[in-house]
């Protein structure tokens, strides 16, 4: 079995500290500190997300549940599987192109919209520039609006999420991986049509 984070607490520690960052500045990508090795389909930062986050009291649904990533994180991060996407606290999706649409995870409920799934996305490349395939993004912690393209989505994923935040305070957060970088998208950040 491979090892996780060599200094669990203090390498959780920091980790912890650049997701909470993420989240406060979305659409900015940021480097993780320590990647962790990681079984395949699973890349190094989605582990490092999910062994920073997730314990034994998370539910957590694979879209490839392979034999040795289950036994990994079950080691490592106590945590347990749930069977469906709506079940799950956190997800994670190995192959965007094939993943279920953003509506089959938990939105939360108007008394407790926090009973919602994020979503762990690994994605070819997430590039913080004006390129093409770039969105425009602003919402807390954008001081404008920042513009970034994220490789590997699904053609409609965009849409999707439009019809999700129609539902605020209800929805889903999302963190995309690609190499050593971390970009969060929080529920309240808006899409900015072009």
């Amino acid at each position: 079995m491979l090892a996780a984070f060599a200094d669990p607490v203090f390498d959780s520690q920091r980790s912890f500290r650049e997701l909470l960052q993420a989240m406060a500045r979305p659409a900015m990508p940021r480097p993780l500190p320590v990647l962790p090795p990681a079984p395949a389909p699973v890349a190094p930062a989605a582990m490092a997300i999910m062994l920073t986050l997730c314990d034994a009291t998370t539910a957590v649904w694979l879209q490839q549940p392979e034999d040795e990533a289950i036994r990994h994180l079950r080691f490592h991060a106590g945590l347990k599987l749930a069977d469906r996407p709506q079940d799950a606290d956190f997800a994670l999706v190995t192959d965007p192109a094939s993943m279920p649409p953003l509506d089959a995870f938990a939105r939360g409920d108007m008394r407790y919209p926090d009973r919602s799934a994020s979503l762990i996305i690994q994605v070819a490349a997430i590039n913080p520039a004006p390129v093409d395939g770039a969105h425009e993004f602003a919402g807390p912690g954008i001081r404008e609006t920042e513009t970034v393209a994220i490789d590997g989505l699904p053609a409609d994923f965009w849409q999707q999420r439009a019809a999700l935040a129609a539902l605020l305070p209800l929805g889903i957060d999302l963190f995309f991986v690609a190499g050593q970088q971390v970009l969060a998208l929080p529920r309240t950040t808006r899409l900015l049509e072009g």
